[in-house]
């Protein structure tokens, strides 16, 4: 028997059979110098053999100077291993994980996207994957979610046709069901069928979808639907209908503290009731308006000229008395000329149209208008401002 040492190999360094028929000599192990057929070839260097690990272990040492490895050494090949499946449990957890990730990532990100008209194609590839997983999942009330914001992202961007795809279903079941639920349907079916020219169908939408939020026990909600049926029916030119719906929905937006949609409300209003022939019920909404701003400290001071300047041209178109007027054109003025000569230019442009509707209403009203929308050109680097003046003059 030979001792044996307790070197401990690395596999790379296990023997392999010495039945190679390239050797012609007798070969001999390494350690004891017995010879037999079954000895083995260290299969690093594939020049020495052992009787077996025991006596490679012993014969480590002194071979591990001169194992090198033996570049035409046959490669030997391994069958990979198959995949390993997942889990019932693992499947369980990946798809909680995803319905989490859609549910606290990708709506949210989607919903601020529409909210600002920000929306990107990331967003809307975000919204088609997840779609798919929910109606993978079988998932009616996330696949629903999913839709709506992905049908008002298709709007956000004016592709109409996509829009109105993925509303389709949801609109067929808020037709089918009715109830608060479905006031988003009906308002954003009513957005697509004012973005399409179809009128008397985008009225018909707005009428549904007041009448679900009707049955809403949210104020927020309420206010929401108000706010986009006054917003939709302006842009329809509805203007008698929309005035009221508006004052409305700046009524509850003032109560729930939304200073921003109140104001915005009341703008559209008071824009409305100009429109419709009523500038004294105009310059109400716009006076409120100018309140409002001028409490935030966030507003700036060409929004306040814009204000101020709204009042003015309702004040001039009403016949108010002068010092009214002249009050808020001065104030229209030194807060544009604050914000920079494009903005004073709007101004101007502004004031230049109330007085040319004044007409013969007011004395000199045409040669002031004329006067604002020469100062308007003068001082605008503004092709659309130029273009606007222009026009106005001839």
């Amino acid at each position: 028997p030979h001792p044996m040492s307790t070197i401990t190999i690395d596999d790379k360094y296990a023997l392999s059979d010495s039945d190679d028929a390239a050797d012609t000599a007798r070969p001999r192990c390494l350690n004891c110098d017995a010879s037999f057929a079954e000895l083995k070839k260290c299969s690093r260097c594939r020049a020495v053999y052992f009787c077996n690990a025991a006596c490679q272990r012993a014969a480590w040492p002194a071979h591990a100077a001169s194992c090198v490895a033996d570049p035409n050494a046959p490669v030997k090949l391994q069958a990979p291993e198959p995949p390993r499946l997942p889990t019932a449990a693992e499947k369980e957890d990946a798809k909680t994980k995803e319905k989490a990730r859609v549910v606290e990532v990708t709506l949210p990100a989607a919903r601020a996207a529409s909210a600002n008209r920000a929306v990107t194609e990331d967003i809307i590839d975000a919204l088609e994957d997840a779609i798919v997983f929910a109606i993978g999942e079988e998932d009616t009330e996330l696949a629903d979610d999913v839709r709506y914001e992905l049908a008002r992202a298709y709007l956000m961007v004016q592709r109409v046709e996509e829009c109105a795809h993925y509303l389709a279903p949801l609109l067929a079941e808020a037709r089918r069901e009715g109830g608060e639920a479905h006031a988003r349907t009906h308002m954003l079916a009513a957005r697509v069928k004012c973005a399409k020219g179809e009128a008397d169908d985008a009225r018909k939408e707005l009428t549904a979808a007041l009448d679900c939020a009707s049955e809403s026990t949210s104020d927020a909600k309420q206010c929401d639907t108000l706010l986009d049926a006054g917003l939709t029916l302006h842009e329809l030119g509805d203007w008698d209908k929309c005035a009221p719906i508006l004052s409305t929905a700046a009524d509850a937006a003032e109560k729930l503290g939304r200073v921003v949609d109140a104001a915005h409300a009341l703008n559209r209003a008071g824009s409305a009731l100009l429109r419709a022939g009523r500038p004294d019920y105009a310059a109400r909404c716009w006076t409120r308006e100018l309140k409002m701003l001028e409490g935030e400290a966030a507003t700036t001071s060409a929004a306040l000229a814009q204000a101020h300047g709204n009042v003015a041209s309702a004040f001039l178109l009403a016949g108010a008395d002068d010092s009214a007027f002249e009050l808020h054109k001065s104030s229209a003025l030194a807060k544009a000329k604050e914000a920079g000569p494009e903005d004073e230019a709007r101004v101007m442009l502004q004031l230049g149209n109330a007085y040319k509707l004044a007409g013969d209403a007011k004395e000199g009203s045409l040669e002031m208008a004329k006067e604002y929308f020469e100062r308007a050109k003068s001082i605008s680097e503004s092709g659309a401002v130029i273009i606007t003046a222009t026009r106005a003059l001839e």
